[in-house]
């Protein structure tokens, strides 16, 4: 399906099936995890919350430059805004409006939300005004896309209907500007098992690119999986191979101990994974603590945070101050 971007004249999103499995090499064993080595990450503002209650009144902004191996040029500083975990509730708070602000003042070029947009398991209706007015509030240039998160088991598909949000999951889309492509693969959801090899081994065959078609030369678009669990990347890495595996569900822990060590973590990567950036087997790991809470309203040395990624062309080299955290 095509379909053009009302807020982007010009731009056009193709929805398409996942892409063929790329056989993983046998003569070399998996990359082992890395920091995030050539990255730049720093922090906008201040510091967030040592303790933090119910509502993410303060959360914290970091933004990251990613090196992108092959990056078409016209792609060279596409901003993304990752934002996972909401767990809205009943309650409503200053945060949520900044956040709507940050990007009506500076919309980024994509918005990528990775699950758990409501917090209650059984019945989310008393959270469904709060969670469409936050959606209604953030703009961006091409578009708006999520999966569904455990959370969301019971968070019917038709309110997105008439939301700023396609769901996207189960789903490859090409995200055209101009000749160029960013190309996003939603995993299918809402529960871990929902993910099953048939969507990474079998999948239909992809229909011919659009008119009109790039030279052959032409680098490859950047490949964005968006997966609620962070530990699915041991199985989409082989097959699908990202660039950028985008991830929440751990909520960083939660509950910390001092300097943000996760207590309990929900999620099969070592601990250190559960949160932040991270070169692991062959992509950049992007873990999102996410905005809000569950089972205990509670963080502790665990601030809230939105993430807004750069892709960076590395033949340009990267730009900014090198404050990483």
């Amino acid at each position: 399906m095509i379909r053009p971007d009302p807020a982007r004249p010009g731009t056009v999103v193709r929805s398409q099936p996942p892409p063929a499995p790329i056989p993983a090499s046998t003569s070399a064993p998996a990359p082992a995890p890395a920091p995030a080595g050539g990255a730049i990450v720093r922090r906008i503002g201040p510091r967030g919350p040592i303790l933090q209650y119910r509502l993410p009144t303060r959360f914290e902004h970091t933004r990251a430059e990613l090196p992108i191996p092959r990056l078409p040029a016209a792609l060279h500083q596409t901003r993304i805004l990752h934002l996972s975990d909401l767990h809205f509730r009943r309650h409503w708070c200053r945060g949520h409006e900044r956040i709507g602000r940050l990007t009506q003042i500076d919309p980024p070029d994509l918005i990528l939300i990775t699950g758990d947009f409501v917090d209650d398991r059984r019945d989310p209706s008393r959270a469904l005004p709060l969670l469409r007015r936050f959606l209604a509030g953030l703009r961006s240039r091409l578009g708006i896309f999520g999966i569904l998160g455990n959370h969301d088991a019971a968070l019917p598909r038709s309110f997105f209907d008439d939301s700023p949000v396609r769901l996207i999951d189960g789903e490859r889309l090409l995200i055209w500007r101009g000749d160029s492509a960013i190309e996003l693969i939603g995993l299918p959801g809402p529960l871990r098992k929902s993910l099953h090899d048939d969507f990474l081994t079998a999948p239909p065959p992809a229909p011919p690119p659009p008119a009109p078609a790039r030279p052959d030369a032409a680098p490859p678009p950047p490949r964005i999986v968006l997966s609620h669990y962070p530990d699915h990347l041991m199985r989409v890495a082989p097959a699908i191979q990202p660039d950028l595996f985008l991830a929440g569900h751990t909520h960083g822990g939660q509950v910390c101990l001092p300097g943000r060590i996760p207590i309990f973590r929900h999620d099969r990567l070592p601990r250190r994974l559960c949160t932040g950036i991270h070169r692991h087997l062959g992509a950049w790991l992007i873990v999102n603590r996410g905005l809000g809470m569950t089972q205990i309203p509670l963080r502790l040395f665990c601030p809230p945070q939105i993430l807004e990624l750069v892709l960076i062309d590395p033949s340009h080299g990267l730009a900014g101050p090198t404050d990483r955290r």
